[in-house]
């Protein structure tokens, strides 16, 4: 299960509160809302030391093979590391390449084009005028579409995205100790369970709060919030383990199996109750 990512709020206190579980996390580089179809540029946010990929489109209108010695991508800051690409183009065809890079720095970032090494020759193809080509192609002026002529799959874009680069994202993974398998507890019992926290990431986690949600929270006795409050700033690379006591209580089993011990013996595990409180926790890197 994954939250969504929340922005922090200096003004709100409790920033986390509000936060729902929606499944799976996929993330899009698009900022929400933006509408391109109504004439606004649309944003897109890149985080400093994240890898990112852009689709590029290139064509050989010409009819012979074109190998392409080095190609990548082309920005207007300095604090932005771009991974070459080798492509080689049939005549008459053309290709989606998939071009990387790593920003170094935040702040904003415009996409001019490619650099391209081929024939021995070093050259800076910029997207705007290939938009000019284009355009010229589609009012007749000139003599040649490259892309029309090899049969591209015509998924240009005309306008580059407005990127902003953010700071490093913190991570926090976590991991039960000594937890490889399943416990199995008897109504009432009590048992410790520690909850080794690593800051995985490359800045310092300054805030985290932890905090249950779901039913049959009493089957969770205490968390070691303290623990965790004193380990704060938790440095890149840091663990921190914390102590959680849970009591064990009656499970709501499926409505197909009444016996516990038959569950076991026909499945080879117990059923889990899906209604179980949840451990979650929010945590925040830097301003």
């Amino acid at each position: 299960m994954q939250t969504e990512i929340v922005r922090r709020s200096p003004e709100k206190r409790e920033w986390w509160v509000g936060a729902t579980p929606s499944g799976p996390f996929i993330y899009t580089p698009f900022a929400k809302g933006s509408d391109a179809t109504a004439g606004s540029k649309e944003e897109v946010v890149w985080v400093v030391g994240e890898p990112v990929q852009v689709l590029v489109e290139i064509a050989n209108p010409c009819a012979f093979e074109v190998f392409v010695q080095s190609i990548y991508l082309s920005v207007d800051a300095e604090d932005f590391e771009a991974y070459p690409a080798v492509v080689s183009l049939p005549s008459n065809s053309s290709q989606l390449l998939s071009l990387s890079g790593v920003s170094l720095k935040e702040g904003s970032i415009s996409l001019r084009g490619c650099i391209v090494h081929c024939f021995d020759v070093i050259t800076e193809h910029k997207f705007e005028d290939i938009n000019e080509l284009l355009s010229d192609a589609a009012k007749g002026l000139s003599l040649t579409d490259p892309f029309r002529s090899a049969g591209g799959p015509k998924l240009r874009h005309t306008s580059s995205p407005a990127i902003v680069v953010m700071p490093s994202l913190p991570l926090l993974a976590a991991q039960i100790v000594g937890g490889q398998g399943a416990a199995v507890l008897y109504e009432g019992e009590l048992r410790e369970i520690q909850i080794c926290f690593v800051n995985a990431s490359t800045v310092p986690i300054v805030e985290a709060h932890m905090s249950l949600n779901g039913k049959q929270q009493e089957h969770i006795v205490s968390m070691g919030q303290n623990v965790l409050q004193e380990a704060l700033p938790l440095l890149p690379g840091a663990t921190v383990v914390v102590p959680v006591i849970l009591k064990a209580g009656q499970l709501s089993m499926s409505s197909e199996v009444n016996n516990p011990q038959e569950a076991a013996n026909s499945t080879g595990r117990l059923v889990t109750d899906t209604t179980s409180a949840m451990l979650v926790i929010h945590y925040a890197g830097e301003l």
